[in-house]
């Protein structure tokens, strides 16, 4: 079996949302390829897997720009903007790879294609090759809403499958505990499979003052502005008298350790580093949620999107999570959150809870003989 993976998207993340599954496929002796867009390969070989570029000569910013009659997409500013970015967004990306995926499916003779929750290129692009498409979610979230909008940036593609709306994918993946999300697709044990780096003895012992661990993601270090904000928050980390540590990428964090000496920082494997840790900050729900799920580590996350509030809520009731949202975030408050979680241990009891939860779901490996069962039945 030939299994052609997308990583969608120009997030790290996504590369490393798909690496457990497709290693478990490549082990259980299937051939496995992933096409990602060119900024995204040095992300699908960091880990280990085999790479083929689609949307040659395109980046992020050429894609977002306005084009073939079609306008620039800007990011939302206001909660009424979020449908709209999202749908454009993950349209624009599946319009730009559809071509390309059901070339390189054809001519490497590809029996399933598999992508991650935006990966809508590969949706169709499995539909118009009549192959069987599998959608493996790698996040938290399985926002809904936006489709209207993606359907407009996709009508010519999905006019070649014979329709205006998106396929059902023919199985589901989701590496969220049951009861987070409302989706009805297989649980997935999440199993991280991220880049690497040596491990340090300090990673693997709680410092007695406690630690707390910072990350802006995979990538939003780079925004503008980024490192100003993330410096305002570690100082008001400091002030709690806990050791701090941003997981960020390595330069970065050079400069944040020559700036605050008490601070650790630099490219740190969050599954290394979360289960010495009593509070992990970091953006929306994406990946790190769900390592933090994993290591039963409590959160705070920094929701950039309303669209995200109705399943963090469901992360918060549970009790293991808070969030602050938007102009919420503020340096102080986030002090004050981690001082109020630092002070609660229901936070570490539901985290714990929940972890338990996760951990009785099947991993990766077990989802190559449904795959297999797909394809099969293809055949």
């Amino acid at each position: 079996m030939k299994a052609l993976f997308y990583a969608a998207g120009t997030s790290p993340a996504s590369a490393f949302a798909i690496g457990p599954l497709a290693s478990a496929l490549r082990a259980s002796g299937h051939d496995i390829l992933v096409a990602s867009f060119e900024e995204m390969s040095g992300a699908v070989t960091g880990i280990g897997l085999p790479s083929i570029p689609v949307a040659r000569g395109h980046t992020t910013e050429s894609i977002k720009a306005a084009s073939d009659g079609k306008p620039a997409i800007e990011y939302p500013h206001r909660p009424e903007q979020e449908m709209p970015y999202l749908g454009h967004w993950f349209g624009r990306q599946g319009s730009y790879v559809f071509d390309d995926l059901v070339d390189i499916s054809r001519t490497w003779g590809a029996d399933v294609l598999v992508a991650g929750s935006q990966g809508h290129g590969a949706e169709i692009a499995a539909r118009f090759l009549d192959i069987p498409f599998v959608r493996q979610s790698w996040d938290l979230f399985d926002v809904s809403g936006y489709e209207e909008h993606l359907h407009k940036e996709m009508a010519d593609e999905l006019a070649k499958i014979g329709t205006d709306s998106l396929p059902d994918p023919s199985l589901k993946i989701d590496i969220c505990p049951p009861g987070l999300t409302g989706t009805d697709g297989t649980f997935m044990r999440w199993t991280p499979h991220n880049k690497q780096r040596e491990i340090e003895p300090w990673m693997l012992k709680t410092p007695d003052s406690g630690r707390v661990c910072l990350t802006m993601g995979s990538f939003r270090y780079a925004f503008p502005g980024a490192m100003d904000r993330i410096s305002a928050i570690v100082e008001g980390l400091l002030e709690l008298e806990v050791e701090v540590v941003v997981a960020i990428g390595e330069a970065e964090g050079k400069r944040l350790e020559e700036k605050y000496p008490r601070v650790r920082a630099g490219w740190i494997p969050l599954e290394a580093i979360l289960p010495t840790c009593e509070v992990i900050i970091h953006p929306a729900g994406g990946l790190t949620a769900i390592n933090a799920i994993n290591t039963a580590t409590p959160q705070l996350i920094l929701n950039p999107f309303e669209a995200f509030v109705p399943r963090l809520k469901h992360l918060t009731d549970y009790g293991c999570a808070r969030t602050l949202y938007r102009e919420e975030g503020t340096p102080e408050a986030i002090a004050q959150v981690v001082k109020e979680m630092l002070g609660d241990s229901s936070y570490c009891l539901k985290a714990r809870n929940l972890a338990e939860r996760a951990a009785t779901a099947p991993t990766a490996v077990g989802m190559v003989p449904l795959i297999e069962e797909l394809v099969g039945k293809k055949g």
